[in-house]
C-alpha cells in the first residue's frame, strides 16, 4: 500500500470514529445503558418458565422464517434489537439486503472509476458504517424524545387512576392521546395487558423496548405496586416530579456542554476546510500533502489526533445523570 493510499484509509476510519464520538448524545443518554441493562435482565431472571416463554414467542411471532435463523447469531440478534429500539418500520432481510446492494453498487463505480483495491473496499464498508450511525442516532433521539414525553404520560396516567378507572385504561388512554413514541409504546403494552398477559411481564416488555432510567423507575414504581400494594398515584406523582428534575438538568448539562461540542466541530473540521481552501488558492501546495511522503505522514498524524481528540471531549462532556 503506497503512502497515498495509507492517507486515504486513515482519513476513513477517522471520519467514522469521529461522527461517532460527536453525532452520539451527551448527558449519559444512551441506547443500551449498563446498568439499566443488568437490573432488566435481573428482572427478567425472576419470571417463571411459562412467562419467559411468552416472552420469547412475542419476541418471534412478527420474524420472517430467515430473520428467526440470523437471530441466533448475536450479530444480527443486536441489529435486530436496534432496529426496534429505533423505530424504523423495516425488517432485519430488508435493511441488509438494501445495504448490500447499495455498497456494492458504491464498490462497483468505484471499481469501473479504477480506484485501487482498498478504496473499493473502504467505500463497500463505509456504507454500512453509514447505516449503523444513522441507526444508533434514530436510536439515541427517540428514546430522548420517549423521556421527554414521559413525565407528561405520567400525568395522564394518575388522572385516569384518580378518576378510578384500572391501570389497564390508563395504558389505554396514553396509547390514543400522546404522540409516538410514547403514544405507540404504551398502546403496545395495552394490547398485550388485553391479550392476557401479566402486568409484571408486559411492563418489562416495555421497558425492553425503551430502555431508559426513566423507564426503569416507572416500572418498578408499578411492579413495586403490584407486589407490595400501596398508593400507585402518590408513587406516579413523585417520580414523575423526579423526572422532570432529571431532564431539566440534561437540559442544563447540554446547554453548558454545548460550548465544548461546538468546539469539537470546528477543531475537527477546520483542518479540513483549510486544506479545501489551499486547493483552490494554491493547488501545488495543497498536492504535497498528499504526493510527498512526508506530507501524508504529517496529515495522518494530524488526523489520528483529531479522532482522539473528539473522543476525549466526548468523554469529558458525557456526563450521566
Amino acid at each position: 500500500m503506497d503512502d497515498l493510499g495509507l492517507f486515504l484509509v486513515l482519513l476513513f476510519f477517522a471520519v467514522i470514529f469521529i461522527s461517532q464520538a460527536l453525532l452520539l448524545p451527551v448527558a449519559g443518554q444512551k441506547a443500551k445503558h449498563g446498568e439499566l441493562a443488568n437490573r432488566l435482565k435481573q428482572a427478567q431472571q425472576k419470571l417463571d418458565e411459562e412467562s419467559l416463554s411468552l416472552l420469547h414467542e412475542y419476541y418471534l411471532k412478527e420474524m420472517t422464517p430467515i430473520e428467526r435463523q440470523l437471530v441466533k447469531m448475536q450479530p444480527f440478534e443486536r441489529l435486530k434489537k436496534m432496529l426496534e429500539l429505533s423505530g424504523i418500520s423495516l425488517s432485519l432481510t430488508k435493511l441488509l439486503g438494501w445495504t448490500l446492494v447499495v455498497s456494492i453498487v458504491v464498490g462497483a463505480i468505484s471499481f469501473l472509476l479504477g480506484q485501487l483495491w482498498y478504496i473499493n473496499i473502504a467505500l463497500f464498508v463505509a456504507v454500512w458504517g453509514i447505516v449503523y450511525l444513522f441507526i444508533q442516532k434514530r436510536i439515541s433521539n427517540r428514546l430522548q424524545k420517549f423521556e421527554e414525553q414521559l413525565p407528561e404520560g405520567l400525568d395522564i396516567i394518575k388522572r385516569v387512576l384518580q378518576a378510578g378507572q384500572p391501570i389497564n385504561q390508563a395504558f389505554k388512554e396514553v396509547g390514543e392521546e400522546m404522540p409516538d413514541p410514547i403514544g405507540i409504546e404504551f398502546k403496545k403494552t395495552f394490547n398485550l395487558l388485553n391479550f392476557g398477559y401479566d402486568m409484571r411481564l408486559a411492563i418489562l416488555q416495555m421497558v425492553d423496548r425503551t430502555p431508559t432510567i426513566s423507564m426503569l423507575a416507572f416500572s418498578s414504581a408499578v411492579i413495586l405496586q403490584k407486589e407490595t400494594g400501596g398508593n400507585l398515584t402518590e408513587n406516579l406523582d413523585k417520580v414523575s416530579k423526579v423526572l422532570r428534575a432529571r431532564f431539566k438538568l440534561s437540559r442544563k448539562i447540554r446547554t453548558l456542554s454545548a460550548e465544548a461540542r461546538l468546539s469539537s466541530w470546528i477543531l475537527v473540521l477546520s483542518p479540513f476546510a483549510l486544506y479545501i481552501l489551499t486547493m483552490f488558492i494554491n493547488p501545488t501546495h495543497a498536492e504535497l500533502l498528499i504526493s510527498d511522503p512526508r506530507g501524508v505522514t504529517a496529515v495522518s498524524a494530524g488526523i489520528i489526533s483529531l479522532a482522539i481528540g473528539a473522543l476525549w471531549i466526548r468523554k469529558i462532556i458525557n456526563i450521566k445523570v
